[in-house]
């Protein structure tokens, strides 16, 4: 059985990737409509609008030729037409119907009801909805509106609607990088060559290749290999120091602390376990699961449940959770088989019994996110259990430096400090979720933004999935977040439009490696991996990989 083996080229490839869509905001841009019964009078934004006759009023509401409100509302791209069968109008715009029934005094928006007030009439050959009505209709296409933004003035018989309108602003005015420089050529450690299919970041200047014996790289993301792949533990000069023959290996990969994880077929059957670096066993192939190490253990999992063992294989937890987690802070999260919570200490004693919490995470900087089981609101916990942050909020990240984003029941998002101090208030969205990379490994530096999205629907008939991006300073461009997102050790891998190219560029923007690669990781403890795709003479394709120097290390 093949696997699909680009976890290393994936990385590199999100790193500092463009995404699939550039992101967009929303400009909010106020109107004004005004109509006048018994005249032909119709403003927007003072403006007058083409109507030749006159507004009235029927039972109490302000009834408007439907074909005027939607020109004035939707612009040219709206079109409508009329069934004199079912006496029923449709306007079309976008993606997006509405239709006016006037029999049975109906109106849907891609047939989904919305509500009516008044009847609805045909007059003088047009039809006439009560001005009432566009307060559902526009909301429904992406106009703001609240209560009380539909008055009547008795007096000079003026109708008004106030509304909101919603549009895509990909400039929206936030500082983006200043590109400039055009930087050095990169320092190899490891220059490029075919000679490796992938390779992957260790850490401390220790690299995993690997050679596809299956098959070969058929470009960027798209490698392909078996479980017949040899692979080589690197130094920092491309030195060889270990070469693993996996021939019974299924995969192979990072275990942290300098081990590896491996799926093996083994005289008893598969079985997952542990090397060193040595090639040594330190976990048996005889678990369903194992975890990368962590402060010294690793979780690992058979039919009997979940545990822990040390670097020399030995259960130091019994196998007797239904999960559990890394440890963080000296203490683990683990689900017991009755459902319910724990944290436990490395001996595996539970020193905080979390029954009463739905769902919990692990600690970081002495907090642990906590969620209620009643509510199911989110709060934090210190490492004695108590609940320093009251459950609360909708949504909670993990503390860095001090803060966390959260989410309250009310849709409002907030920077908060590690005694539930409200520090900043950020974009109100549905959504608010961390921006880190979730390949992002422990032992490399997490990005601390956040980014907000919701689902706006636009008055041209589309929607747009709008994202922002927030760091501990505030909202920041898209641009500015990918070059934060990349950064570690004072550079980031950042993409150059004209060259078509990654590069490396400082946090100012500054270029510092020119660009010249389809793919760059982040650097670790001095190191980053590259690769650029190749076209053989045959005209298929191959992957070169490499390792550059951090030039400022």
């Amino acid at each position: 059985m093949k696997k699909l083996v680009c976890m290393a080229l994936s990385a590199a490839l999100l790193a500092g990737s463009v995404p699939a869509y550039a992101a967009d905001y929303i400009t909010k841009v106020p109107h004004t409509f005004t109509a006048r019964v018994g005249t032909t009078e119709f403003t927007k934004d003072g403006e007058a609008q083409k109507l030749d006759v006159p507004i009235y009023i029927k039972d109490g509401y302000t009834m408007l030729p439907l074909r005027t409100f939607m020109k004035a509302a939707l612009g040219e791209k709206s079109q409508m037409a009329w069934d004199n069968e079912t006496k029923a109008a449709t306007v079309a715009f976008g993606g997006n119907l509405i239709r006016f029934s006037i029999k049975e005094n109906t109106i849907a928006k891609n047939g989904k009801d919305l509500p009516v007030w008044g009847k609805m009439e045909v007059k003088d050959g047009r039809v006439f909805v009560p001005l009432r009505n566009w307060s559902g209709i526009l909301q429904s296409i992406g106009y703001l509106m609240e209560e009380g933004d539909i008055t009547w003035d008795s007096t000079t018989k003026l109708a008004t609607v106030r509304a909101v309108e919603q549009k895509l602003d990909p400039s929206n005015g936030l500082e983006k990088p200043a590109l400039s420089g055009k930087g050095a050529q990169a320092t190899y450690a490891v220059s490029l060559t075919t000679q490796y299919d992938e390779i992957e970041p260790l850490g401390d200047g220790y690299f995993l290749a690997q050679k596809y014996t299956g098959e070969t790289n058929v470009g960027l993301g798209v490698s392909m290999g078996g479980r017949e792949n040899v692979r080589y533990l690197l130094d920092s000069k491309g030195k060889v120091l270990q070469t693993y023959d996996t021939g019974t290996d299924n995969y192979m990969e990072d275990g942290g602390e300098r081990t590896f994880l491996v799926g093996r077929n083994t005289e008893n059957g598969f079985g997952n376990g542990a090397i060193d670096w040595e090639g040594k066993t330190v976990i048996p192939f005889i678990y369903n699961s194992v975890e990368p190490f962590s402060e010294g253990l690793a979780a690992v999992s058979d039919k009997n449940g979940t545990g822990f063992v040390n670097r020399n294989g030995e259960v130091v937890i019994p196998l007797q959770f239904e999960e559990a987690e890394p440890f963080s802070d000296g203490l683990a999260v683990v689900k017991k088989k009755d459902g319910t919570y724990a944290y436990i200490d490395k001996t595996g004693k539970i020193v905080i019994d979390a029954a009463n919490y739905r769902h919990v995470e692990s600690f970081s900087e002495g907090l642990a996110m906590v969620r209620s089981s009643d509510a199911r609101r989110a709060g934090f916990i210190d490492q004695t259990g108590k609940e320093v942050i009251p459950c609360q909020y909708r949504w909670a990240g993990y503390f860095r430096n001090g803060a966390t984003y959260a989410s309250d029941a009310e849709g409002k998002n907030w920077l908060i400090d590690q005694t539930g101090k409200r520090l900043k208030r950020i974009a109100d969205a549905e959504y608010l979720v961390y921006a880190d990379d979730d390949r992002t490994k422990p032992n490399q530096q997490k990005n601390g933004m956040a980014m907000t999205e919701e689902i706006v629907n636009l008055p041209d008939g589309d929607h747009e999935h709008v994202r922002r991006y927030f760091d501990e300073t505030g909202e920041i461009s898209y641009e500015t977040y990918r070059l934060k997102k990349g950064l570690s050790e004072g550079l980031a891998p950042y993409w150059d439009a004209t060259a078509k190219k990654y590069g490396y560029v400082n946090e100012s923007g500054t270029w510092v490696i020119a660009p010249a690669f389809d793919a760059a990781e982040r650097f670790q403890d001095g190191y980053a991996v590259v690769a650029n795709e190749i076209k053989l003479a045959d005209g298929t394709k191959d992957v070169e990989w490499g390792i550059i120097q951090n030039p400022n290390r």
